[in-house]
């Protein structure tokens, strides 16, 4: 939401109280000190997934500390359960139920934040004017209001480190923090309530069958694999395991393309619009494999130990690729077709770089998973 002058009058708001109350530089930060920590991540499904490793972290150094999650309303029923957090806060997005928020903020009082993930102009104000002593982030650079931020002269902040994978890369702000790194995969905890109850609503829509899961569409369309092939994909699967559903999730805005993929057969189900996040999370959790692009769907399945085949082309798995702890990730990876690669400018999508996969291939990693 887009409000005139609303970015120069809360610079103008944190300033005010930084002169009153300065944010005080990490080399001054004593550990032992911190009482309450609040932690950001209000940007995308795959930066909040990826970036979980560091909670066990800071709940193991701070036993005693609330530690609290500023994250996206949309992700935060999967933050519910989380063993590391003492509770979650629900960003609505720029300046939606801003004064709700500031006084949530202020209430809360943290004395440690550390961003994960903010790209939103009223994110770094607003931990500002929360009263926060140290407020952390790395890169440094390219950060909006880098003044305000603790660190802002540590060098080995300054920027994304290349060819580094992005759990590597968010790992850091640990390091900045003096503690020492504890796990490099993402976990996501479930309530066994809603994975249950999500069990037994598809065993009766399904059936009585076992499922796997297509998420077939990125929110960038120059990562997707093209409908004609996933429309290939499942005409094979079908044969191959004609006793197992297969559940297609995405979007509302997704619903009607995939609707042409379900009709074909009744053991194909649409979920597209139909799940919150959380229960969608609850959907990953009892399949027997999902297959995903470089999407946030595919990130929650590796952190949800669901084994899973992801596909790339454009992006590189190296640097982005899902994890998990017990269970098999298969990664499909091909070269740019393009240099340089103009990823959402893409003029060839669909028929991208994603088309040099084909079917077989990824028939020959589901039938490894599966068995």
């Amino acid at each position: 939401m887009d409000l005139p002058f609303a970015d120069t009058l809360l610079r103008f708001a944190a300033q005010r109280s930084v002169k009153q109350r300065p944010i005080q530089p990490i080399a001054v930060l004593q550990t032992a000190s911190i009482q309450r920590v609040l932690v950001v991540l209000t940007t995308g499904l795959g930066d909040a997934v990826l970036s979980t490793p560091v909670l066990p972290t800071l709940r193991a150094h701070w036993p005693n500390a609330t530690i609290k999650l500023w994250t996206r309303a949309a992700w935060a029923p999967l933050f519910e359960n989380d063993v590391n957090l003492d509770g979650v806060m629900a960003y609505a997005g720029k300046y939606r139920r801003f004064w709700s928020m500031l006084t949530s903020l202020k209430t809360f009082a943290p004395d440690l934040v550390v961003v994960l993930h903010g790209n939103d102009p009223d994110i770094l104000p607003l931990c500002v004017l929360s009263g926060a002593r140290f407020i952390v982030r790395v890169p440094v650079q390219g950060t909006r209001f880098q003044a305000f931020l603790s660190n802002r002269a540590r060098q080995a902040d300054q920027q994304i480190l290349p060819n580094v994978h992005y759990i590597e890369n968010r790992l850091r702000v640990l390091d900045t923090l003096g503690l020492a790194k504890g796990t490099h995969i993402p976990r996501i905890y479930l309530a066994p309530k809603r994975v249950e109850a999500m069990r037994a609503r598809t065993t009766k829509e399904f059936q009585g069958r076992y499922y796997w899961v297509v998420h077939p569409r990125a929110a960038d369309a120059f990562k997707n694999w093209p409908l004609e092939k996933i429309t290939a994909l499942l005409q094979a699967a079908l044969m191959r395991w004609p006793d197992m559903a297969i559940v297609l999730t995405g979007a509302a805005a997704d619903r009607q393309a995939l609707e042409l993929l379900a009709a074909a057969d009744g053991r194909v189900y649409n979920y597209a619009g139909r799940l919150d996040i959380a229960d969608t999370a609850a959907l990953l959790a009892n399949a027997h494999a999902v297959l995903a692009p470089d999407t946030g769907v595919a990130h929650l399945a590796g952190a949800l130990d669901v084994p899973l085949i992801s596909l790339f082309a454009a992006t590189s798995s190296a640097l982005l690729g899902p994890r998990a702890q017990r269970t098999p990730v298969k990664l499909i990876q091909k070269p740019r077709t393009c240099t340089p690669c103009l990823e959402k400018k893409c003029p060839y999508t669909p028929r991208n770089c994603m088309d040099q996969i084909e079917v077989q291939e990824v028939l020959q990693a589901l039938e490894a998973v599966l068995q």
